[in-house]
């Protein structure tokens, strides 16, 4: 196999799968990116046995076409020093891969093709069409409740509701709950999309997701459903990823509906706040595990303190405050994220007592986009 590229195309395709690329295999070649010639282009593919891409490249010249295996960590590092030119691959029948790009040439074993692991099933009509900002964005803000481990499956992956005209995302750790809806125009694909379709896909493909999802507005994103499967196709690139089969939990049923406790506060002032609480709250000390913020709600006044046995912090702030006095606690890093996921200067925070949830939302209401981030309190001492 001969063939040569632009070396900037081929980093650009190259560097989105390297996130799919097994690195706790001995097989070579789950550790490899598959390199094929197909009609006068370049396609790439990486598998780890649970998500995957493919990606197109177009050739400046092909030689002799081919099928090969090359060791992707040693080919991303390789390609990635060498100047800005245009890339030959060499592969001859011995298997030794010759990449020459200007003046340097380095060489690297590669291993046939047909020791790659068959990918599953990727052409299906079933899907939606929508803008690839707006799932960027929305995944952004739900990804950090995503459980990483659970006794529960769905609850270690993204839960996708999609209507006609709006996009929904859930994710649960049995910590913090996040959903994000977004009205937004979603174009149906094939047969069977009709109404309400759900999914779930899992956590550790979400982030391989957001680097193939592009910013810019004008851009969309397709999605397949196949049985099993999640398939995302933007321009050149398909991303594809196991989806995880099972029912999600019934959500709508944990929100707290009796919070009489209404707080009002600057966004960017409590982050402020938590984040210098969290420097008390995340010292570990001889195993003795994190300490908590606790929060304090008096008047219109809102306190945050943390102790450990090697300091302490006090911040107090402005709020809006109806009802109750309250002091609650929680773990300060799932408070953080569910406030910097937010969105709006202004937070509409609503409690109920020590040991209940609370609830983060928007200020100001938006008719085409909503946000809703639940906290659970932690037991707090009474020295504290």
């Amino acid at each position: 196999m001969k063939f040569t590229v632009h070396k900037s195309e081929f980093m650009n395709k190259l560097a989105p799968a390297m996130g799919t690329v097994s690195n706790k295999n001995t097989i070579a070649s789950i550790e490899g990116v598959l390199i094929e010639t197909l009609e006068g282009r370049i396609r790439i593919s990486t598998y780890d046995m649970n998500k995957g891409v493919r990606a197109m490249i177009d050739a400046v010249d092909i030689e002799r076409e081919g099928r090969y295996i090359i060791n992707a960590q040693r080919l991303y590092q390789t390609i990635r020093v060498m100047p800005d030119d245009e890339l030959t691959f060499d592969i001859g029948e011995n298997c030794n891969c010759t990449l020459t790009c200007g003046k340097s040439t380095f060489s690297i074993f590669a291993i046939p093709g047909a020791e790659f692991p068959n990918l599953p099933e990727l052409t299906t009509e079933r899907g939606f069409e929508i803008d690839a900002s707006l799932v960027k964005k929305m995944i952004g803000k739900v990804v950090h409740s995503v459980a990483e481990m659970d006794n529960r499956p769905m609850l270690c992956g993204c839960f996708f509701k999609i209507t006609d005209d709006a996009l929904e995302l859930v994710s649960c750790d049995g910590y913090t709950l996040s959903i994000c809806k977004e009205k937004t125009e979603i174009e149906k694909l094939g047969r069977d999309m009709a109404g309400e379709v759900s999914f779930i896909i899992p956590g550790h493909a979400l982030g391989e997701i957001t680097k193939i999802l592009s910013e810019d507005e004008e851009s969309r994103v397709r999605f397949y459903l196949s049985r099993k499967h999640a398939i995302l196709r933007v321009e050149d690139i398909v991303f594809f990823t196991r989806t995880i089969e099972s029912e999600y939990i019934d959500y709508n049923r944990m929100l707290p509906r009796e919070n009489d406790i209404f707080l009002t506060v600057d966004k960017e002032r409590l982050l402020d706040g938590l984040e210098r609480a969290n420097i008390i709250a995340e010292e570990k000390i001889q195993g003795s595990g994190r300490s908590y913020v606790k929060l304090g709600v008096e008047g219109n006044s809102l306190s945050l303190t943390s102790v450990s046995v090697n300091g302490k912090v006090y911040d107090e702030m402005d709020c809006t405050h109806e009802g109750n006095d309250l002091e609650i606690g929680f773990n300060c890093r799932y408070l953080i994220n569910s406030v910097k996921a937010a969105e709006g200067e202004t937070l509409r925070i609503t409690m109920k007592g020590a040991t209940q949830a609370i609830t983060i939302e928007p200020y100001e209401e938006d008719e085409k986009s909503s946000f809703y981030y639940m906290v659970l309190p932690v037991r707090m001492n009474s020295e504290k």
